[in-house]
């Protein structure tokens, strides 16, 4: 289950049942409220998808004013659809590293990943004292990002049954048909009839790679929106044959206290 709360002229995603700790903020802003035109219409966050450079810009502006963003705007990764997590100090905000996800501490910087399909996930410590925010599309999933950090929480202290894990807005089996060569590298429970063979559960084989980190499956919470069906709020490559914008999946946790 989700919501969605409005931010000054935005609607954002935002987890329902505030799964996380008070200090912990996750959520995607819809494609509503910017000022894009076209297939990008209107919130597009992203830079090098074909929209107007001026567009995106002023997108972004809106964006850090509604949700109290310093001007400055998230930190980034160059996202390569791997597995690679690294923290805030690994790179500059002007030249982000290649990795598919950020390892946060209470009071480190806002971050962000990119999507337009693929799934944002955010974990968080039950104190919030630590937690990741991770870019999680097929690649990504098969190769176990998911898993990884909750290995590197470990590291730092947190135990996976410590650990909430929300999964935001991404496509969903009913629109993520799969040829043979993806649907053979994942197991038989996430993979869906579909009219056109077969469907990868994306959100679902998230879930059971959490599950099999040792995170509790009560504590893991996946959004009932998929990307592709809901065209009003949100872009997707898949729906879009590529012509489309990109949302950002934004994640803070703050100071304790």
């Amino acid at each position: 289950m989700s919501k969605e709360k409005v931010y000054g002229t935005l609607a954002l995603w935002r987890p329902a049942g505030d799964p996380f700790p008070r200090n912990a903020w996750f959520g995607v802003p819809t494609r509503r409220g910017g000022v894009s035109r076209g297939p990008y219409t209107s919130l597009n966050l992203g830079l090098g998808v074909g929209d107007e450079q001026d567009a995106v810009l002023r997108n972004r502006s809106i964006l850090f004013g509604a949700a109290g963003i310093p001007e400055r705007g998230p930190l980034h990764v160059r996202q390569v659809h791997g597995t690679r997590i690294v923290t805030p100090e690994d790179g500059a905000q002007d030249s982000p590293e290649e990795a598919d996800g950020f390892l946060l501490r209470a009071g480190d910087p806002w971050t962000a990943v990119s999507t337009a399909d693929c799934a944002p996930v955010a974990l968080v410590a039950r104190s919030g004292a630590h937690g990741a925010l991770l870019h999680s599309g097929w690649r990504g999933t098969r190769g176990g990002i998911a898993a990884r950090a909750v290995r590197l929480l470990a590291e730092r202290g947190v135990p996976a049954d410590e650990i909430f894990a929300s999964i935001g807005p991404c496509i969903h089996p009913c629109c993520y048909p799969v040829g043979r060569e993806v649907a053979r590298e994942f197991s038989e429970e996430v993979l869906k009839p579909h009219p056109d063979g077969v469907a990868l559960d994306l959100p679902l084989a998230i879930s059971r790679g959490l599950q099999e980190a040792g995170v509790d499956e009560a504590a893991i919470h996946a959004a009932a929106e998929c990307t592709s069906c809901e065209a009003a709020s949100f872009y997707s490559h898949r729906r879009d044959h590529g012509l489309t914008g990109r949302h950002w999946a934004l994640f803070r946790l703050a100071p304790p206290g």
